[in-house]
């Protein structure tokens, strides 16, 4: 590299969070068929991610389920993708040493992300098992990854000038990206989501996060509620975080710190710990800074049972303009070079 150092490409991991209960859809739609080909949505998402070039997948599931994902993803393993798994438990050794007994629901998806931490030694990103966010989305988010540069605190400042505080805190938060949808696209016309909502500065950076839970559309505007309760409403094109995300692997501690913090402080027994939430808690830390990449790659998703026909419609069509095969992996992805 001309003028600089050489820098080998970075791995990049691929964490996708497959371990929830799928209780509105009635069954694990995280393994239901929706493509032409008897595709699960974790399928196109392991081929994106493939083309993109991520190279090692990590699964986050319910232990119990393993024997479904081993049948399902023999395929994806025989068309030579590294596909592994971490399994989020109620108790987790260094996470959760002894969960309240009357807790049934998960701890959310900032644990489920914590629990994969021990697969993960680099850049890694994550993403739901159960949403299609596009190929474009996975290879601007790869490449913003490997882009990654010092903030402009340190890569502009004069070594032998005295730091602000601003400064440090600049230097010192962790570079994370994600992707952004307007919200309008990722709604369903079965009943209420939940969504990041994001609130993004002149510059693309996000400043504010909110978790919006049972969002739907009334006439020209989308409301809801956050997870206090609180009434939520935006404009049909807000950009909302549907959790598909860029890390460095020193966000981790971060995370282990706020889990920490909502596990002392004595959590409803239906409150999970939100990675959108937890994220916007490290941005107003100053822990973290965060690049909203917007996109017009198409979402999908399968929230309720009424979803899958018009996602199964949509996948039909890319596949019928040659987008992806009738089989994925009858044609195994191969990515292209990568600076």
């Amino acid at each position: 590299m001309p003028g600089g150092v050489d820098r080998a490409p970075a791995t990049l991991t691929l964490v996708i969070l497959a371990a929830g209960r799928s209780t509105r859809f009635g069954r694990l739609k995280q393994l239901a068929p929706v493509g032409p080909g008897g595709e699960a949505l974790l399928d196109y998402a392991l081929y994106d991610g493939a083309l993109a070039g991520f190279t090692r997948f990590h699964l986050v599931i319910q232990e119990t389920l393993r024997p479904d994902f081993d049948a399902h993803l023999a395929p994806a393993r025989a068309a030579g993708l590294d596909v592994r798994y971490a399994f989020q438990r109620m108790a987790h050794p260094g996470l959760v040493d002894a969960p309240p007994p009357d807790r049934s629901r998960p701890w959310g998806t900032g644990h489920a992300v914590l629990t994969a931490a021990g697969h993960v030694d680099g850049p890694f990103a994550v993403c739901n098992a159960d949403d299609f966010y596009g190929r474009g989305a996975y290879a601007a988010l790869a490449a913003a990854m490997r882009g990654a540069r010092p903030t402009p605190a340190t890569a502009t400042r004069d070594a032998e000038a005295p730091q602000s505080n601003a400064d440090i805190t600049l230097c010192n938060a962790n570079m994370t990206f994600t992707v952004g949808y307007p919200i309008e696209v990722t709604l369903s016309e079965s009943g209420g989501v939940s969504r990041g909502i994001c609130e993004i500065d002149d510059a693309g950076a996000l400043k504010r996060l909110t978790e919006g839970l049972e969002l739907r559309r009334a006439g020209d505007r989308v409301v809801g509620r956050d997870v206090a309760g609180r009434p939520v409403d935006v404009a049909l094109q807000a950009p909302v975080c549907t959790n598909l995300w860029g890390f460095q692997p020193d966000i981790l501690p971060a995370l282990r710190d706020l889990f920490a913090a909502f596990l002392s402080a004595g959590p409803r027994l239906d409150r999970e710990f939100y990675l959108s939430e937890a994220m916007n808690d490290l941005i107003a830390a100053g822990r973290a800074r965060c690049t909203v990449l917007p996109t017009r790659e198409q979402w999908l998703g399968v929230t309720f049972p009424g979803d899958r026909p018009g996602v199964a419609e949509s996948l039909r069509g890319l596949v019928d303009s040659g987008v992806y095969p009738m089989r994925l992996w009858d044609a195994p992805p191969t990515p292209s070079l990568h600076d």
